[in-house]
């Protein structure tokens, strides 16, 4: 440990989930408080418990759970000084075309992606300001930088996530509270694992493996990124070394994004 984040206290959206669960280890080896939550309320307390954290139910859609949340921080901690929005969904893998996207599901994608991004920067900047500043970390995806014609609702609430992420270190930043984006590209998490079966049975592939050699042949590092490759990323972020850093898209992909 080397003390990164000493005396900073974090919450972190999607916490039980691949890429919750090692930004919140990092940032808890680095000195900082961290408040994870998720929607699957076992799922946080499990995590919680075992990574020595406090863990909390939280769905990212409901407006009034995000002042509970960040009030609960500032109470436990006495301040807030980062937030992580790492909660999302990535949909359905079946009827994803921009021609057959179900509407009710469309607008469950961005529901979760973008309005709770949204709710989360909202109930932050208060409690950030109050802090003297502080850092929220967006969670988009090399989805929000490229077309996405199978992954329709995905992408665009990502990219939708891309311009908040600017509007909201626009308006912060004479405040000391810095807003930046992370755009994770291929990596190994359940996430990716159901994109890759609902694409070998789009395409009539033979498993899952087809559909990932095809994208690791895309990536010009040759192979898939890590839940910890993010995780440095956010700590990077959330870090004083990033004071002048916001507005900003780290793109974490191998290199996927420049073919």
């Amino acid at each position: 440990m080397t003390g990164r984040l000493r005396g900073k206290v974090a919450i972190i959206t999607g916490g039980a989930g691949d890429f919750g669960q090692a930004i919140a280890a990092l940032f808890l080896s680095e000195g900082a408080k961290v408040l994870i939550s998720d929607v699957d309320a076992d799922g946080a307390e499990k995590t919680a418990s075992r990574l020595g954290c406090l863990g909390v139910q939280q769905d990212v859609t409901d407006e009034s759970r995000w002042h509970a949340v960040v009030a609960l921080a500032e109470k436990e901690f006495g301040q807030l000084n980062v937030l992580v929005n790492n909660a999302g969904t990535e949909g359905s893998m079946e009827r994803v075309s921009p021609e057959d996207t179900p509407l009710a599901e469309f607008r469950r994608v961005q529901a979760v992606n973008v309005e709770g991004t949204f709710l989360g920067c909202r109930a932050a900047i208060p409690a950030l300001r109050r802090a003297g500043g502080g850092s929220i970390i967006n969670l988009s995806s090399i989805a929000g930088l490229l077309a996405t014609p199978f992954q329709t609702a995905y992408g665009a609430s990502k990219a939708a996530v891309k311009q908040l992420t600017k509007s909201v270190a626009s308006y912060g930043a004479l405040e000391g509270i810095r807003c930046n984006a992370i755009h994770p590209g291929q990596m190994r998490t359940k996430m990716i694992e159901a994109i890759y079966a609902g694409t070998a049975k789009r395409l009539g592939m033979a498993s899952a493996a087809e559909a990932e050699a095809r994208f690791k042949a895309m990536i010009p590092m040759g192979d898939l990124g890590t839940a910890e490759d993010v995780s440095h990323a956010a700590l990077f972020l959330a870090s004083n070394e990033s004071r002048y850093v916001t507005g900003t898209s780290l793109v974490v992909d191998g290199g996927m994004d420049m073919v």
